[in-house]
């Protein structure tokens, strides 16, 4: 909880950095006392405590008093706890060898925690697909630019480094589209390394970046950052131990890299060490050095993952593994599970990187259950679309009738494809990766609304114009969803911690965006926002902790109470039709935190069914009907 509230503080106003250093100047306190004392100390009100706990992601200050005193207890039943201030110079040899161990594995904890894993998937990915990797460190983290290099080139991974900036520009102007560059900086400041990442992305590459400042510049030149531990100090000893978290993020890539490509990496390893054996000490010391046997393959690599599998930059999605209460058992294939529910459902499946329209009349291992699928690099015939992670997909009807199906992408696209026809978008927009958009809007009279998480905006783009440039902006962190309501004449969007309400006006071709009511979410991890087809007025909401309708006349929210109400819903929507509820939540063993292969169902007062698509990483699900989503 420290170590978040660290993080996020650079971000604060000056009411919640009162609370913070409040927070951090005494956790054992803070956990000991109510929220009046916390908002007195603070020099503050009681609102802006309970306005801190929800931006940090918590439900309230109950549930920050139980984390602090969690952490506060686990660090003193820890032997190896995390040190602070100087080393003295009259520690004996005993104690600096166990400040310096305790620092590195604490460091490793924090970075553990910290790390996005679905942009360690997007990187994994793109490593693994690239003509080529460049790595530009210098100083202290040239060192584990080296290494990484050395691991990559011995699975078979086209990869250059020089700790000479020269020779380093001059590898970096070879760069191009399909390439990947990587930049290592403890700070996230070295001038050098973000002045070659920016030849990098001019020439077309994509670029990432690993630092331990989740608000250095690097941050903001890298299409993705892979961040290690975030504390800060002038202890020489956490030098070592920023060292040691950057080799355990490296460590993370090159293994998630090896996952990927399992059959070549063995393959490569083993006769690595075919070639080194004879170097290896041989004779009579053998036995006292436990040298392996040359020849001797190395240890396996993990099982490669689903082809094309990968995830959206998220920086907001919970922890893998939460799932909510146990599935169901399916019925036998082929058995009716939704009686009267014949509406078609659209998911984006991430395994195959497509949009399918699925028959729920059918059963979904087989191929006929798929009625209609899209994907730029195969049926717009376009493979160089910022396009692998779909993570929107809706119908909408135009004034003509003509109709189209909505897409975004975690890679940048935000497209319409006309449906049924398909084939290449009649209109699209690259929206920038490092932006991670996640929802995707059709307004009246043609233009676009969209929503990105990682990027924290709400956008209107002019669509309806053919020569139309630029669009419309708000910043809503954590924009996950954007949703048109006719009834009411708004946009509606959903955010980390609030739900939006905007009205757009302007001409078509220069639209403007402007709140017109803002509602704090019951939790922290706004995800998904839909209409609830049955209910006219109340919208569907989850976020990392539950279900929830909004009452848009009441201007309230209120709880679930039946069994749809569980953590993680990644999607949720009501079928007109026959008033049954979807919902997509990730499954606890998925290496893909934010996927699952199922759809579950309810049915009025039957107990919840599912659908399995087997070998599909499912993202969000949606009814294919323009009345039901």
């Amino acid at each position: 909880m420290l170590e978040r509230i660290a993080a996020a503080r650079p971000t604060f106003s000056a009411g919640l950095i009162r609370v913070a250093d409040a927070i951090s100047r005494s956790p054992e306190l803070t956990a000991n006392i109510g929220i009046v004392e916390l908002a007195q100390a603070a020099g503050t009100s009681v609102g802006t405590v309970t306005r801190f706990c929800r931006v940090i992601g918590l439900d309230g200050y109950t549930a920050l008093r139980l984390a602090l005193a969690t952490e506060l207890g686990q660090a003193a039943a820890d032997l190896d706890a995390d040190p602070t201030g100087e080393i003295e110079p009259s520690a004996s040899a005993r104690d600096t060898v166990k400040l310096i161990a305790a620092s590195s594995v604490n460091a490793i904890r924090r970075t553990a925690t910290l790390l996005d894993t679905e942009a360690l998937n997007r990187l994994a990915v793109a490593v693994d697909e690239a003509r080529q990797v460049q790595i530009f460190a210098f100083g202290g983290s040239a060192q584990i630019a080296r290494y990484l290099a050395d691991q990559l080139v011995g699975i078979g991974v086209v990869t250059l480094t020089s700790p000479d900036v020269t020779t380093a520009a001059a590898h970096a102007v070879t760069l191009g589209p399909g390439d990947v560059a990587i930049a290592i900086s403890h700070s996230g400041t070295a001038q050098h390394a973000l002045d070659l990442l920016s030849v990098a992305r001019e020439r077309g590459a994509f670029t990432a970046g690993i630092t331990s400042s989740m608000h250095a510049p690097l941050v903001t030149e890298a299409d993705l950052t892979l961040v290690t531990t975030a504390r800060s100090t002038t202890a020489r000893y956490r030098g070592t131990a920023g060292r040691h978290a950057q080799l355990f993020v490296t460590d993370a890539l090159y293994v998630r890299v090896s996952q990927r490509r399992a059959g070549q990496a063995n393959r490569l390893l083993t006769l690595a060490g075919q070639a080194t054996a004879p170097y290896q000490t041989r004779g009579e010391h053998r036995a006292a050095r436990t040298d392996p046997a040359p020849g001797a393959s190395t240890p396996a690599v993990a099982t490669d993952a689903a082809p094309g599998a990968s995830g959206p930059a998220v920086g907001n999605d919970p922890a893998p593994g939460a799932s909510g209460p146990a599935a169901r058992t399916d019925p036998a294939p082929g058995a009716s599970m939704l009686p009267g529910a014949s509406t078609p459902v659209v998911v984006t499946e991430q395994a195959s990187g497509g949009i399918l329209v699925l028959d729920t009349d059918q059963d979904w291992a087989t191929e006929s259950a798929v009625r209609w699928s899209w994907r730029p690099e195969v049926d717009a015939d376009d493979p160089d679309r910022p396009w692998r992670c779909p993570t929107d997909a809706r119908l909408r009807r135009d004034a003509s009738g003509q109709q189209y199906l909505l897409v975004a992408d975690s890679y940048g696209l935000l497209a319409m494809v006309r449906y049924p026809e398909g084939g290449a978008a009649a209109w699209s927009v690259h929206a920038g990766a490092a932006a991670n958009p996640h929802g995707i809007e059709l307004l009246p009279g043609g233009n676009i609304a969209a929503a990105a998480s990682t990027g924290g905006w709400v956008r209107i783009y002019p669509a309806s114009q053919p020569d139309a440039t630029g669009y419309a902006e708000d910043r809503l962190p954590g924009a996950h969803e954007v949703l048109w309501r006719a009834d009411d004449g708004g946009l509606w969007a959903i955010g980390d911690t609030l739900l939006v309400r905007y009205e757009v006006g302007g001409p078509a071709a220069a639209p403007t965006l402007r709140r017109a009511a803002s509602h704090d979410l019951p939790t922290a991890g706004g995800h998904d926002l839909q209409p609830d087809a049955g209910e006219p007025g109340l919208l569907w909401v989850t976020t990392r902790h539950g279900v929830y309708r909004f009452d848009t006349v009441a201007g309230e929210f209120v709880a679930g109470t039946q069994e749809w109400d569980r953590p993680d819903v990644k999607s949720v929507g009501t079928d007109r039709r026959s008033g049954a509820v979807l919902q997509t939540t990730p499954q606890p063993d998925e290496e893909c935190g934010w996927c699952t292969d199922r759809v579950d169902f309810f049915v009025g007062e039957e107990p919840r069914v599912s659908k399995t698509l087997p070998g599909a990483r499912i993202y969000r699900a949606r009814w294919f009907a323009t009345d039901s989503n």
